[in-house]
């Protein structure tokens, strides 16, 4: 199934860090969430200005990552101007 963004939002994929082999315990139910979220753009609206392209990485608050679920499959896409900036590796 193909999902295109309207309305100004990018469709997006998430970029997991590298997991790190420390064992700590929690309480039951805890869950540490990062206060931002590295993205890959995989879409953009066609009325989104040049904030990001396609294949870019892109920085966004994490509680603004919106996933969608749509016939057993998850779409997550972000507001164009809750980007906060573009990842360039040199």
């Amino acid at each position: 199934m193909k999902f295109e963004p309207r309305n100004r939002h990018l469709l997006v994929e998430r970029i997991e860090k590298e997991e790190q082999q420390v064992e700590v315990l929690l309480p039951a139910g805890y869950a540490k969430t990062d206060e931002y979220t590295l993205l890959k753009v995989l879409e953009t609206s066609p009325d989104c200005a040049s904030v990001a392209r396609k294949s870019e990485k892109v920085i966004v608050p994490t509680h603004l990552i919106q996933d969608i679920e749509v016939e057993d499959e998850t779409f997550s896409i972000v507001l164009e101007n809750h980007v906060c900036g573009v990842v360039i590796n040199k």
